[in-house]
C-alpha cells in the first residue's frame, strides 16, 4: 500500500481511522561489537537499537521490564556488559497507550515509512501526551510486515514551533534505516521561512554552534515591506548540519531573525497567535526497502503569503 500526497497539498483527514491490530514484533538479539569497552547496559542497548528504542530513558524501562536479556538472562540497567556478550530485545507487551486525538495530514505512506505534516506547537515526544508520536497511531495503517513496530516512531524532530514534514518509521527495519540515513546526513531538508529585513541572494552560513561546526545554506525567494521591519523576506533554507534550533540561530546572527521567534527574535515581530514563520517543506531520503531516493514536498503554510499581503496593505495605506 502506497500512499503520497505531498506535492498536491492534501488537506488533513477529516476523520481518526481505529488503528487495526499490530502484527506481533519478532525478538532482536546481536552482540557487542569486538573492542567495545564494557558499559552501562542501558547505554549499550540504546547504541545497539536505535530503531527500536529512542533513548537511553526508554532503554532503561525497557531493562525495568525485563524485556532485555543478557546472554539469555533478564538484568538491570546498570550491569556492565562487554564485548562478544549477546544482548536480546524482547517485544514489549504492554497495553497500548491511547492515541492523542489530531488528524493530521499523511504526505507520503507505504508498507514501511510514511512523512506527515506537524502542525506548529505540537512536540514530536516528549513525557506529556500531546506529541506527534502519540497522534501517530490513529492517522497511519498498520504495516503488515512481520518486524513491523508496535507504534509508529518518528525518525528525528522538529522544533515544537516548526511545522512541517516529518519522517516515520513503521518497522523496526525501516526505523533503524531512518537513523542511519539522517545520522549519516543522506537525507536533504528544505525550510521556507520568512524572516526580519532584506536578505538579498544566496549563500551559506558556517558560524559554529556550541562550538560544533555548523552550515546552513539559504536563497532568498521574495522580499515585502513591512511597517515595523522595512521589509520581510521568505527564504529558502538547507541545513547541511542538525544543530539544536541551527536555522533560528543562524539566521538571528545575521541580523534577519524568523518573525515570531520568541527566542531569538527582536521586539515588534513577534505576532500574536501566529507563531513562527518557519516550516520544513521538502524531504528527500532513501527508502529503506531499496535506497530509491522518496521525495515528498508541501506548500509553504499560507499564513506566510498572508503576512506579506496584510504588510503591502498596511505599507499602501500608509504612503497615501
Amino acid at each position: 500500500m502506497t500512499r503520497e500526497g505531498g506535492r498536491l497539498g492534501l488537506s488533513p483527514s477529516s476523520r481518526l481511522r481505529p488503528r487495526p491490530a499490530m502484527p506481533r514484533p519478532f525478538d532482536t538479539t546481536t552482540a557487542v561489537p569486538p573492542g567495545s569497552a564494557a558499559d552501562r547496559l542501558d547505554r549499550v542497548v540504546a547504541a545497539l537499537f536505535p530503531g527500536l528504542v529512542p533513548s537511553r530513558a526508554a532503554a532503561k524501562a525497557a531493562c525495568k521490564r525485563g524485556d532485555v536479556l543478557v546472554d539469555g538472562v533478564p538484568a538491570e540497567p546498570s550491569r556492565f556488559v562487554a564485548a562478544g556478550q549477546q544482548l536480546t530485545l524482547l517485544p514489549h507487551s504492554g497495553p497500548l497507550p491511547a492515541p492523542f486525538p489530531l488528524a493530521l495530514e499523511v504526505a507520503y505512506e507505504d508498507d514501511a515509512i510514511a512523512v506527515v505534516v506537524k502542525p506548529p506547537g505540537l512536540p514530536v515526544s516528549g513525557n506529556q501526551h500531546r506529541t506527534l508520536r502519540h497522534a501517530l497511531s490513529a492517522n497511519l495503517a498498520a504495516s503488515p510486515r512481520p518486524d513491523a513496530l508496535r507504534l509508529p516512531e518518528p525518525a528525528h524532530r522538529l522544533d515544537a514551533a516548526t511545522s512541517g514534514l516529518v519522517a516515520i518509521g513503521k518497522t523496526a527495519s525501516a526505523l533503524a534505516a531512518l537513523n542511519a540515513a539522517f545520522a549519516s546526513r543522506d537525507v536533504a531538508k528544505r525550510y521556507r521561512a520568512v524572516v526580519v529585513g532584506r536578505l538579498e541572494g544566496e549563500g551559506a552560513i558556517t558560524v559554529p554552534l556550541g562550538g560544533r561546526p555548523c552550515e546552513t545554506r539559504y536563497a532568498a525567494v521574495q522580499h515585502g515591506a513591512a511597517v515595523r521591519c522595512g521589509w520581510l523576506t521568505v527564504v529558502d533554507l538547507w541545513p547541511l548540519t542538525g544543530r539544536t534550533h541551527q536555522l533560528r540561530r543562524h539566521l538571528a546572527g545575521l541580523g534577519h531573525a524568523v518573525v515570531g521567534d520568541r527566542l531569538y527574535g527582536t521586539r515588534g515581530t513577534i505576532l500574536r497567535g501566529l507563531g513562527l514563520f518557519l516550516a520544513a517543506v521538502e524531504l528527500t531520503l532513501p527508502h529503506p526497502d531499496d535506497g530509491r531516493p522518496v521525495q515528498v514536498e508541501i506548500p509553504p503554510p499560507r499564513k506566510h503569503a498572508a503576512l506579506l499581503r496584510r504588510e503591502a496593505r498596511r505599507v499602501a495605506r500608509l504612503s497615501d
